[in-house]
């Protein structure tokens, strides 16, 4: 009964470990890896995604200070970022059609 115990122990604290560790990293909450009923692809998307809100929100906040001192400003939006972004939507688009048009 102990060493069963001790098992559901051990199970729990590793699902809980995955589960902390794809929410911090992938932002899905799953108590297994995701590799498990994701795709190479699908990870990367996720990823992608992931980076894509980080950039918009420094290109929003960039804007933000610019248009607020009628000036170009430290940490303002430039060209390399928006195309960075232009980049990051071309992976992404690919990534999805590759994903629909994949055998289930």
């Amino acid at each position: 009964m102990g060493k069963l115990l001790a098992l559901l122990l051990v199970l729990a604290l590793a699902g809980g470990a995955f589960a902390a560790y794809n929410a911090s990293v992938y932002e899905v909450v799953q108590p297994y890896p995701l590799g498990w009923n994701h795709s190479a692809d699908e990870l990367r998307l996720i990823e992608l995604e992931r980076e894509r809100r980080q950039l918009g929100a420094r290109l929003g906040a960039g804007q933000r200070a610019m248009s607020l001192a009628g000036a170009p400003q430290l940490g303002a939006p430039d060209a390399d970022d928006k195309a960075a972004l232009a980049r990051l939507d071309g992976e992404i688009a690919a990534l999805r059609a590759r994903i629909a048009s994949a055998p289930r």
